[in-house]
């Protein structure tokens, strides 16, 4: 667009143009002529740019929804190998990797008092878009599973994973969300290549869009589609009652603010000087 010295130029030619008077005398014929040689030069080297914001398009934008991993429907999935966790019930709704509350004593330095106290894990929210499902899944997590999450690539990349170490740090509400995307077509035929790469039979690929899109309904918040409720009424109305994994209340992860990514750097940063400057805590002896 014309700067704000060319607009002024252009005004000032206006005025002269339509003014009724006009110059009589050589000195002022001279500066005249000069004025208009540099308006018109200043006008020729005006640039008008048209404000393109984005090109048009008739192809709708995906459609990609929150989903909440406690409120996955539990008896479609098989159950967790190593059950519920009853010890810190809150991380079977969550990826709180092995992380516990702690109990121990603050040891006073003069007289060796001790007090009791605890240590609780460094919990967030956060949200993470999964390539498999199309969907994000909004959850909570330690920011220890947060470091893993992001030197694994995505949180597919960490669901996927089959070391015992790390399906016992999954939990329940992470076997959950890895069955579910281990159900989708692209993990299929990536699971086939596998299984050919070892010199073992392929499985055959089953079309289970119908049961993803009914447990990503579930769990989104918001009143179900038309066709996760036409699949209900044909046999599975039953399972209205059994949405939720777990018996404590979970309204808390809608009420919680989700961590940002400039806070997660933060946090991150934080947390590689702490280690790195304090090691261990020699006034605080843990007890596990």
């Amino acid at each position: 667009m014309p700067t704000n010295t060319a607009l002024a130029h252009l005004r000032r030619a206006a005025a002269a143009i339509s003014s009724p008077c006009r110059p009589h005398s050589a000195i002022v014929s001279s500066s005249w002529s000069i004025f208009a040689a540099s308006t018109l030069r200043s006008i020729g080297s005006l640039k008008f740019t048209a404000h393109d914001s984005r090109s048009f398009s008739t192809t709708c934008p995906r459609q990609t929804k929150t989903i909440k991993p406690h409120r996955l429907p539990s008896d479609l999935i098989p159950p967790y190998p190593y059950g519920e966790r009853r010890i810190y019930k809150q991380s079977n709704r969550g990826l709180y990797g092995n992380a516990r509350i702690r109990f121990g004593n603050n040891v006073a330095e003069k007289h060796n008092n001790k007090s009791r106290r605890f240590w609780r894990p460094n919990v967030h929210v956060k949200a993470f878009f999964s390539p498999a499902l199309g969907a994000r899944i909004k959850t909570r997590l330690t920011l220890r599973v947060l470091k893993t999450i992001r030197r694994e690539g995505s949180i597919d990349e960490y669901l996927l994973k089959s070391k015992p170490a790390r399906i016992r740090e999954l939990g329940p509400g992470g076997w959950n969300l890895r069955w579910l995307i281990m159900q989708t077509q692209d993990i299929q035929h990536r699971m086939n290549k596998e299984r050919l790469a070892l010199g073992l039979e392929p499985k055959k690929v089953e079309n289970r869009d119908d049961m993803i899109h009914f447990a990503l309904d579930i769990a989104t918040p918001g009143p179900l589609s038309s066709r996760s409720r036409a699949l209900m009424e044909g046999g599975r109305s039953a399972m209205v009652d059994a949405f939720v994994l777990g018996n404590d209340d979970l309204a808390g992860v809608e009420g919680v603010e989700e961590l940002s990514d400039e806070a997660e750097q933060e946090l991150l940063q934080a947390e590689d000087l702490r280690h790195a400057g304090h090691p261990t805590l020699s006034t605080a002896r843990s007890e596990v």
